[in-house]
């Protein structure tokens, strides 16, 4: 997130500078303006929030009902965004910004922006890294150049990063999943090319692959010179470095030049940066299934609805869950080891009582975590099921609710993002 700040600074510096002069100067973004009424501005400090929320009736309310044709057209790609119909979110976002670049520098660099995400998302990060490119030799003369400068650097410092890869067999690919007694969220072995190993987590709640310092050392990640910071549920800022592994498998699975992101604690993960480029893939709670390119998938036509931050990153799946009666948007994060989770906003929603205090793996340590109770009417698929969960009041999260690996003994996940559908398969059980 830390590069989007930056670009909507620069959105509001365009917007003011001698570049539109003779405009008056914007009103500031506002979060209690409603979506009809927002200026293309506040449009888009409103949209880059809802592109990780997934808030579709914000989108929707912008696209539908705001007489700005600028804010329709940037609500209409963040909608074809969510829906990962990248091919149209690129169409869309070049126009606006052709449409723009002369007269809204500003809101022009933005839908660049919007467009240079989905090429990451559809065609990987060295074709989002070239049309960075461009998009800095586009705007020569529209930006500023200590702007442009630091587009170019941030693209120099990739440089020698090689182009992630994964490869798979034509047909379906079936890998069994590795329980511990100390943590029953499924996990497969990750061999590098040195004949190292670890075990690591499917982790649909997590972006990138994530391990320790000594695990990277082990299996021979190649450190490169980029540091940052990345959120856990309780943690914020903790420091990481980066990396990638030149070449694994994953049973009959071959990865190339992985990005790594490499963090204090001892973490062993699989982000949806990774698995979404499985195409089609079912998680259960004993196997990992990838389908093959002509092979029959599930019955799914429910929309995939995913979760990016403006640059085409951290991607994350969610659903609609309704929770007494009220449509909850909700992440599926097989890397958490409940059934379900609320955060601090489900508290406003349902009824709770505190219960207890509990020691909760995070990203950065493990912490202390208050933990409170809630029972309610969850509805999946059709199907209600009373449920009992727990709410975490200090939870950092985008979303109110989490589905997580406890659940894959009652439904199975499967993403298509080929097809862009993602449903929870019931059980037999619950049916």
């Amino acid at each position: 997130m830390a590069r989007w700040t930056a670009g909507f600074g620069l959105i509001m510096a365009l917007a003011t500078s001698s570049a539109v002069a003779g405009q008056a100067a914007p009103m500031a973004p506002s979060v209690d303006v409603p979506p009809a009424r927002m200026t293309a501005l506040q449009a888009a400090d409103a949209i880059n929030r809802a592109l990780v929320k997934v808030d579709l009736p914000l989108l929707l309310e912008i696209y539908q009902h705001n007489p700005d044709p600028i804010a329709h057209v940037l609500a209409a790609v963040a909608l074809e965004r969510v829906r990962f119909n990248l091919d149209k979110a690129v169409e869309d976002a070049r126009l606006c910004e052709k449409e723009l670049i002369s007269q809204r520098p500003g809101i022009a660099m933005y839908c660049a922006r919007l467009a240079n995400g989905a090429v990451r998302l559809a065609q990987g990060d060295k074709a989002g890294e070239a049309d960075e490119l461009d998009i800095v030799k586009r705007f020569a003369g529209h930006a500023p150049a200590s702007v442009l400068n630091d587009m170019t650097a941030f693209v120099d410092a990739r440089r020698d990063i090689p182009p992630f890869r994964l490869t798979k067999p034509d047909g379906n690919v079936s890998l069994p999943l590795l329980k511990a007694s100390y943590d029953q969220r499924g996990a497969v072995t990750l061999e590098a090319a040195n004949g190292e190993s670890a075990r690591m987590t499917l982790d649909t709640g997590a972006g990138a692959m994530v391990m320790d310092q000594d695990t990277a050392e082990r299996l021979g990640v190649r450190a490169v010179d980029i540091h940052g910071h990345t959120n856990g549920i309780l943690s914020k800022n903790i420091p990481t470095g980066h990396g990638f592994l030149e070449k694994a498998r994953i049973g009959d699975i071959t990865l190339e030049n992985v990005p790594v992101e490499i963090v204090p604690a001892s973490r062993h993960l699989i982000g949806m940066d990774i698995l979404r480029w499985l195409g089609a893939f079912r998680l259960t709670g004993r196997e990992l299934l990838v389908y093959g390119k002509d092979a029959q998938r599930p019955t799914c036509n429910e929309p995939l609805l995913v979760s990016t931050n403006v640059w085409g990153s951290s991607v994350r799946v969610v659903t609609n869950l309704s929770i007494d009666g009220t449509p909850c948007t909700t992440l599926l994060d097989s890397g958490s080891a409940y059934y379900l989770t609320g955060s601090q906003a489900a508290m406003d929603e349902v009824k709770v009582a505190y219960n207890r205090r509990m020691r909760i793996r995070d990203v950065g340590a493990t912490r202390l975590a208050r933990v409170s109770q809630a029972t309610a009417e969850v509805i999946v698929s059709g199907q209600p099921i009373q449920m009992t969960f727990g709410v975490l009041p200090d939870a950092d999260l985008q979303w109110s609710y989490v589905l997580g690996s406890g659940s894959l003994g009652d439904m199975d996940y499967f993403f298509d993002f080929d097809q862009r559908h993602a449903c929870m398969l019931l059980h037999d059980n619950l049916r």
